[in-house]
Order: C-alpha cells, then sequence, then structure tokens
C-alpha cells in the first residue's frame, strides 16, 4: 500500500510514475493503469488484458496507452479525467495519434481532460502481434507489378494480393493464442472497458471531477463504429461519447462498401464552384465564366483517359493511359477527403494533365501526381501493414467475402460506379477479404443502439466523402437522447472543414455546456479562402452540378 502522502503527491502530478524515459519495449506489463513518462511530456504505460474475453485463462495480451496529460491549472476548469481516443482505419494507431496530435485535440477537446490513445488488437504496439509483416509481402508483390488499371486487372491485382496476407497470417497468426483471431471491434471495445476500469482505481480517477467507471471517448470514422459497438454493448458505461465521421454498422459488416461515397461527387462538384468564385488569379484551373464551364474541362480530361477503349484499341499507350486514369480518380476521392489543403494543389495537376495528354508525357504526369497523393497501385497498398486493418474489418464482417471471385465482388464495385463518377477504387479496402479466412468467436453483429447512461454525440459534414451524413441520421436515433452535430462542409469527418462553430460545440459537449438535441453550423471559409454565399447543396444546385452522373 502506498502512504497517504506519497499518494497525494501523485495524485498532483495527474500521473503513476515508477521509471522516467521509458519506452513501451521496456514497461512492465500490469492488470493496473501505471504510466512512466516515455517521451517528452507523453506518458506510456502496458495494460495487461485477457486475450479471449470469453475463454479469460487462455493467455493474456498486452494494450499500449500513451498520455498527454491534462494542464496542472485548465483554463477549462476542474481536472474532468480521461478521454480515449481512436483515429480509424480500421488499422490506424492511436498510440501515434496522440504522438502528432495530442496537444491540439486537448485545446479542441479541452485541457483539463487526460488525451489518451492506444493502440487496438493486432495493430501497432499492441501485443501479440500478428507477425505476418508487411515488408515480406510487399517484397512477394514487387516480383510481379502488373500496371494497376480500373478495369478488371486493377481489382484482381488487389484480390490476389489478398491472399498472400491471408495465408501467410493464417499460418503464423492463426492459433487460437495468435492475434488473428482477437483482431474484432468488439473485443477491442473490451480493452476500452478494461482501460476505463484500470483508471477508475488511480489516483486520478479518484480525484476527477466525473464518474471516472463511465467512457469518455471521440472516435473518428472506423472509430465511430467502435463507439457504437462500446455504446451498445455496455450502454451503462458511456460517459461522453463522441463519434465524428459516422461509419454505418450494418453497412460496414455487410460489406464495407455500402453507404460509403454516396456524397463524393458532391465535393467533387463543389470543387468547380469553389475554383469559379475564386477566380484565375487563385484556381489554376479556372476556365470559361461559370463553374459548368470547369466542370466541362474537367469532364473532357477524364474522357481523354479511356482505359478501356485503349486497352481494346491496341493503343500504344494503353498501359499509361490505365495508370493515369487510377491515378486520376484515386487523386479526386484524396481531394475530396481534405478538401481545405487538396483543391489548390489537385487544381494545377489538373492542368499539368491536359499537358501531359497533348504532349504524351503521361508516365511522367502519373509519377508527379502519385507523389502529392502517394501511389494507388497494389504494391504501394502492400507497405501500409494491411494485414493489421484486413485482420479487424475481415472479422467484422465474419469472414463474409471470403473465397470470392472478381465475379461474386462484381456487384459491390457497379453499386460504388453508382455512388460516384470516381467511387469504384474504394472497393480496394474490401477485396483484401476475399484472402482472409481466420475467424473470430467475439464478432458483435448487433442490435446497435440503447439506452445509453450519457448522451452519444454524432458528428457530421453535409458532404463527407467516405462517411455520408446518411448514416448519423439513420444511427442517432437507435440510441436514446443521442445529439447530432450537423456541419455544412466537406471532407471527411468535422476536422476537415475547420469549421469554429463546429469545434465549439464539440469542446461543449465533452464539458457539459452544450444547448439543445441538434445543432448546426453553417458554411464557413473554405478552399481557396472562399466563403459562399448559402449553402454547398444550394450551390451545387445553383450551378447545376447537384448530380455528376446525369452530365456524363
Amino acid at each position: 500500500m502506498r502512504s497517504g502522502a506519497l499518494t497525494a503527491v501523485l495524485a498532483s502530478l495527474g500521473t503513476v510514475t515508477r521509471a522516467q524515459n521509458c519506452t513501451f519495449d521496456s514497461i512492465t506489463p500490469s492488470q493496473d493503469l501505471v504510466w512512466c513518462r516515455c517521451e517528452g511530456d507523453y506518458f506510456c504505460a502496458k495494460l495487461d488484458v485477457p486475450l479471449d474475453y470469453l475463454n479469460p485463462g487462455l493467455a493474456r495480451a498486452l494494450v499500449p496507452p500513451i498520455k498527454f496529460s491534462a494542464a496542472p491549472s485548465s483554463p477549462d476548469g476542474p481536472y474532468r479525467g480521461m478521454i480515449l481516443v481512436n483515429p480509424g482505419g480500421p488499422g490506424a494507431s492511436g498510440v501515434e495519434l496522440i504522438r502528432e496530435n495530442g496537444p491540439l485535440l486537448a485545446q479542441a477537446i479541452g485541457t483539463n481532460y487526460d488525451m489518451v490513445g492506444f493502440d487496438p488488437r493486432g495493430i501497432g504496439l499492441s501485443e501479440p502481434r500478428p507477425n505476418c509483416p508487411a515488408g515480406i509481402l510487399a517484397a512477394q508483390t514487387q516480383q510481379s507489378r502488373d500496371v494497376p488499371r480500373l478495369q478488371d486487372a486493377f481489382f484482381q491485382s488487389f484480390i490476389d494480393f489478398g491472399r498472400a496476407p491471408g495465408e501467410q497470417c493464417a499460418e503464423q497468426a492463426g492459433g487460437p493464442t495468435g492475434a488473428g483471431r482477437h483482431m474484432t471491434t468488439a473485443v477491442t471495445a473490451r480493452d476500452m472497458l478494461s482501460i476505463v476500469d484500470a483508471f477508475a482505481e488511480t489516483p486520478d480517477g479518484a480525484r476527477a471531477a466525473t464518474n471516472a467507471s463511465l467512457l469518455d471517448y471521440y472516435g473518428i470514422s472506423y472509430g465511430t463504429f467502435l463507439g457504437q459497438t462500446f455504446a451498445s454493448m455496455f450502454p451503462d458505461r458511456v460517459g461522453h461519447v463522441a463519434l465524428d465521421g459516422v461509419v454505418d454498422p450494418a453497412a460496414y459488416q455487410a460489406n464495407g462498401t455500402w453507404r460509403s461515397v454516396n456524397h463524393l461527387d458532391g465535393v467533387v462538384g463543389a470543387f468547380f464552384v469553389y475554383c469559379h468564385a475564386a477566380g484565375p488569379d487563385a484556381c489554376a484551373y479556372y476556365t470559361g465564366t461559370t463553374p459548368m464551364d470547369i466542370f466541362a474541362r474537367w469532364k473532357a480530361a477524364c474522357e481523354g483517359l479511356d482505359a478501356g477503349r485503349a486497352a481494346a484499341e491496341g493503343w500504344g499507350n494503353s498501359s499509361g493511359i490505365a495508370a493515369a486514369l487510377l491515378t486520376f480518380k484515386v487523386g479526386m476521392l484524396a481531394m475530396a477527403v481534405q478538401p481545405l489543403e487538396m483543391f489548390g494543389p489537385v487544381a494545377e495537376a489538373l492542368v499539368g494533365l491536359e499537358q501531359a495528354l497533348e504532349g504524351g508525357a503521361l508516365g511522367e504526369w502519373t509519377e508527379q501526381v502519385n507523389g502529392l497523393i502517394g501511389n494507388p497501385g497494389v504494391a504501394s497498398y502492400a507497405e501500409t501493414s494491411p494485414e493489421q486493418g484486413l485482420g479487424v474489418i475481415c472479422s467484422d464482417q465474419e469472414n463474409k467475402q471470403y473465397g470470392k471471385s472478381l465475379e461474386e465482388i462484381r456487384g459491390l464495385i457497379d453499386q460504388l460506379e453508382g455512388q460516384s463518377v470516381v467511387g469504384e477504387t474504394w472497393v480496394k479496402y474490401t477485396l483484401g477479404c476475399t484472402g482472409w479466412n481466420i475467424k473470430s468467436e467475439d464478432v458483435f453483429t448487433g442490435p446497435y443502439g440503447g439506452e445509453t447512461k450519457g448522451r452519444v454525440l454524432f458528428v457530421s459534414n453535409t458532404f463527407d466523402p467516405t462517411t455520408p451524413i446518411d448514416n448519423a441520421i439513420s444511427n442517432a436515433p437507435s440510441f436514446k437522447n443521442a445529439r447530432r452535430l450537423t456541419i455544412d462542409g466537406m471532407g471527411h469527418s468535422g476536422i476537415a472543414p475547420n469549421n469554429l462553430c463546429a469545434y465549439g460545440v464539440v469542446k461543449s459537449y465533452f464539458q457539459d455546456t452544450i444547448c439543445g438535441k441538434d445543432i448546426y453550423c453553417p458554411l464557413e471559409t473554405g478552399p481557396f479562402g472562399v466563403q459562399l454565399e448559402g449553402s454547398i447543396q444550394e450551390n451545387l444546385e445553383a450551378a447545376g452540378l447537384a448530380n455528376l452522373h446525369d452530365l456524363f
């Protein structure tokens, strides 16, 4: 037992410290939440939890939390405890999120909270690890680098690639005590409960102004599915749960493509509106006198990349056209995810595309743009540790896609093409599941919703290209007394528009000063520094760009 004086000192520091300047590798695992200073203002721990919560005696797993501590004397008020965060994916690292953005999150949510990230099962620094490293997979892929194309060969390349991590991970991580069987979102939700339980027993938990036994959480994108899973499994343990960029649970667990890129074309259309409003000095792609004129210029470039015709007629540059078309479509998706940052560079890239088409330099253009957005082909995908994300999504889908051929998947591709003129590339995140056969027994499939102790907040942009606002509209009513924040803006998650009104609402939610159930934040300054009059939807309709499919 610690002495009363020591406990008081530790509480005043806001952490429990065994060693200074530790690393995750040097931390002794504990079933208590024991922090040590690891990197500057950050504190790390290694929580010992059951590998399999349905069979606790099987083996142990290690969850690695990292903390950016609350300010000792915060202007936001008394210390309120810990907020867990998840950056999405699946497969993204919560540890890296806090390392890179802990101070920014604290400013946005409140410096009177500890910001805590952790790596979900099978991801990053969690243990056990899948032990089927991406470096090996990438090397295998590089041995046969077919040119990626949005014809069948492109989609087939991801199906073929999916067999490599599937087979290797099944062999090395598919046993009862391997990571593969324990990477579901349900398992990670149980880990979150273990973290909350451990935190409640610490001096920090005891001094928090809020109930330390309740989860306070901010999840982005896939993190909203994790948040909905936790809130549905443990409704009486929900404190403040903010879900930003909402994933639809039924769609995610069905195939990952339904209700995903529904509003992607809206952001593409808004590019032409903003470019016109910005004028030729700010937007390099400006032409004509209306947004429709800029769209017509873009459409002509798009039609110049007819990979199907080039292949069918045996054009000498057909492979270059196929690669450029893929880069073009993935580039538009990347632009839609981060419009504030990407509208300007994409405008310049589109000018370069015209020059490349005229001068026969598509290869150079493709390479240059890939440097901006990342190479969209399967070889580069192999270098991103895809086995980590696949272990989550394929298990959450209960291996529905395993063993399917391209013909059996084609309906998903058609579905995405129906949602957006540039949407079919999104299917590549599902194709890898055709090779993943590791099955988990701990999969939560609903029902989603319930009477939670705290009120859940759903956050959505009107034009989120990958997690449409429709998901929040349909899922929020399933959680009793849930709130909705609607931001008239573009990009993936409520962070993308940099909307000051929205930041204020999210902060007031976590500080318990929010008023009202459903809140609307109007459009603020957008790309090129332009402030449009009216809503994005109104501007698209006025420009005749509300439905791009109708214009092809």
